[in-house]
């Protein structure tokens, strides 16, 4: 039976941001180490399906270190709303016909966008195109793919 733990990644806050001191994400328990199952929101380098080898606080899953295993081929996109946009919830839409799994914090404006290897990134960028950019910030945290 596959066994899945929720590791917490304590996070360096500075001028207020991130808006959350510790972020938990769900991982599978594999011999190699652990895979990451969601695309984070404030964890950088990490994507789904990331196996990581991590160093963990005696009798608790809190993340002291941690280092890659094996990278998958999976890029991570967050999205951050800084003033109101009606833009981002057909972007998103958009991303996930494409394939990408998104997850968000609508209340904080943080959203994070998994691209599988199968889905172009030239793709992803013509829907991130759609964004008010005024209102809108991407980035590219773990970026896999190669550009065309």
């Amino acid at each position: 039976m596959e066994s899945i733990v929720s590791l917490s990644f304590p996070l360096d806050v500075e001028d207020d941001w991130p808006p959350v001191a510790v972020e938990s994400l769900p991982f599978r328990v594999a011999p190699e180490g652990y895979v990451a199952q969601v695309p984070p929101l404030f964890v950088k380098g990490l994507s789904v399906g990331d196996v990581i080898g991590a160093t963990l606080e005696a009798g608790s899953y809190k993340v002291i270190g941690w280092k890659h295993v094996v990278k998958s081929g999976r890029s991570t996109v967050w999205l951050l709303r800084m003033r109101q946009s009606e833009t981002i919830s057909a972007v998103l839409a958009e991303l996930r016909e494409l394939g990408c799994n998104t997850v968000g914090l609508e209340d904080l404006g943080v959203y994070s966008v998994e691209v599988p290897e199968s889905v172009r990134i030239e793709a992803v960028d013509t829907a991130l195109a759609h964004l008010d950019s005024d209102s809108v910030a991407v980035a590219f945290p773990s970026l896999r793919h190669e550009q065309d």
